[in-house]
C-alpha cells in the first residue's frame, strides 16, 4: 500500500481545535508547502499528543523534506500508539530500506506481514531484500509469494527466473518500466555516487578514438533514462531522439535539455515504426535488460545511414547470452560478433571495462563500437 495522508472529518476552524490545525495541515501538504504543512501537524500535535494520524502525517512531510531520521522518529511514536498497525510498519520500512538499514527495514516488513499475510507491497520489498543482502531462499520464497497474491506479477516472474538459474528471451516490459519509475527520482545519484557508473563517460572516450570527425546528424538514444548517456554526446549531434520506457525518467532527461525529441516507448517498437534514419546509435548500460539482440541489430541495420555509428556497453558471460542472478542480461563477446557480422556490422573496437560497483564489487562488461 503506497504513503498516503490520512483523512479525517473536517471540524469547524477554530485555533483551539486540533482538527483545524490537521487540515490545515492536510491542505499545505496537498499544495507541496511542506514546512507549512509541518508546523499546522506540529500544532495539531501539542493539542492531541494522543493521535496517531497527526504523528502519520508529520512522517509523511519529514521524509518530503529529506529529514529521514525526524520521519523515523515520528513512525515509531505513531506504532508507540498503535502498535499493531501494519501500513506504518510497512512505511517505516520503505523508509528504512531508503536510509541504507535492510536489516531494520526487513524487520519491519516482517511485522507487517505477521499482521497482514497478503500485503503484497510488502512482500515484494522482502523479496528485493532479502536478494539484496545474499538470502537466496527466502528470496525465492517471497517471490513465489508475489506471485501467489499476483499471478499477473511479471517482475517476480523475472526475478524468480533469474534466482532459479533460467533464461529469459527478454525481461517483461513492465518489469523494466516498473523499476525506472520507482527508480527515477534517486537514479543519477545512485549510478555516479553509489555504482561509480561511468558508462557514458567511457563510451564517449571510445568515440573520440574513432578516426572520423564524429560529428553526426542524427542520433538516437536508446533507453536514455533521465539523460545521462545523451550529456556525454550532445556536443556532437544536431538532433538527438531519446527513448525510454519510463516516463518519469523521461520527465528527468528533458530537465537536463539534451534531446531535441523524447519518446515514451520500447526500443523494438520506436525502431519498427519509425521512419527516420540515423547516423548515430547509443545504447550505454541497456542491453542488460534484453537477452536476444538478433531483432534489435536487424532493425539497426535497417534504420542505419552510410556510415553510421553503433556504440553501446554489455556484461559478460561465457557463450550466447544469459539471465544473471541479479536479473541483468549477460551477452558473451563471441555472440554481438557473430550478429554484427550477420548484419553487416564491422566491429571496429571492442574494450573491457569496469561497468558499475554491486555490493563494491566490480562488475566487468565491454564497451563496442560498430560501423555500418
Amino acid at each position: 500500500m503506497p504513503d498516503r495522508t490520512r483523512f479525517p472529518q473536517v471540524l469547524t476552524p477554530s485555533p483551539e481545535l486540533a482538527g483545524y490545525h490537521y487540515n490545515l495541515g492536510v491542505r499545505h501538504f496537498s499544495q507541496g508547502n511542506f514546512a507549512q504543512a509541518a508546523l499546522s501537524y506540529l500544532e495539531a500535535a501539542t493539542i492531541n499528543p494522543g493521535d496517531p494520524d497527526i504523528f502519520f502525517n508529520l512522517a509523511l512531510t519529514m521524509k518530503e523534506m529529506g529529514y529521514l531520521e525526524e520521519a523515523k522518529e515520528y513512525y515509531e511514536k505513531v506504532l508507540s500508539l498503535t502498535p499493531d498497525d501494519p501500513d506504518t510498519h510497512y512505511n517505516l520500512g520503505v523508509l528504512l530500506k531508503e536510509m541504507a538499514a535492510p536489516e531494520q527495514a526487513i524487520s519491519s516488513f516482517e511485522k507487517v506481514i505477521a499482521l497482514d499475510p497478503y500485503y503484497l507491497s510488502a512482500h515484494k520489498y522482502l523479496a528485493g531484500l532479502f536478494q539484496q543482502t545474499g538470502r537466496k531462499d527466502q528470496a525465492l520464497a517471497s517471490y513465489r509469494k508475489v506471485i501467489e497474491i499476483n499471478p499477473a506479477s511479471e517482475s517476480a516472474q523475472h526475478m524468480l527466473e533469474a534466482l532459479e538459474g533460467k533464461t529469459t528471451v527478454t525481461c517483461p516490459l513492465a518489469y523494466s518500466k516498473e523499476l525506472f519509475d520507482q527508480f527515477s527520482d534517486h537514479f543519477d545519484d545512485a549510478m555516479l555516487t553509489k555504482l561509480a557508473c561511468t558508462i557514458p563517460a567511457q563510451l564517449r572516450l571510445v568515440m573520440d578514438d574513432f578516426p572520423s570527425e564524429n560529428f553526426f546528424d542524427n542520433g538516437l538514444d536508446m533507453g536514455c533514462g533521465t539523460g545521462l548517456s545523451g550529456l556525454a554526446f550532445r556536443d556532437c549531434v544536431t538532433h538527438f531522439t531519446g527513448i525510454d520506457l519510463s516516463g518519469k525518467m523521461l520527465a528527468k532527461a528533458l530537465e537536463k535539455e539534451v534531446y531535441t525529441t523524447l519518446d515514451e516507448n520500447d526500443i523494438l517498437s520506436f525502431l519498427d515504426k519509425t521512419a527516420e534514419t540515423f547516423d548515430f546509435f547509443l545504447a550505454a548500460d541497456v542491453f542488460i535488460y534484453l537477452a536476444d539482440l538478433t531483432p534489435i541489430f536487424g532493425l539497426i541495420r535497417k534504420k542505419a545511414r552510410i556510415h553510421a555509428s553503433f556504440l553501446f556497453s554489455t556484461e559478460i558471460c561465457a557463450e550466447n547470452y544469459c539471465l544473471q542472478t541479479s536479473g541483468r542480461y549477460a551477452q558473451a563477446e563471441s555472440y554481438i560478433n557473430a550478429l554484427a557480422d550477420n548484419c553487416d556490422f564491422k566491429v571496429y573496437c571492442r574494450h573491457r571495462v569496469n561497468l558499475r560497483k554491486e555490493k563494491n564489487k566490480w562488475i566487468k562488461g565491454n564497451l563496442f563500437l560498430l560501423t555500418a
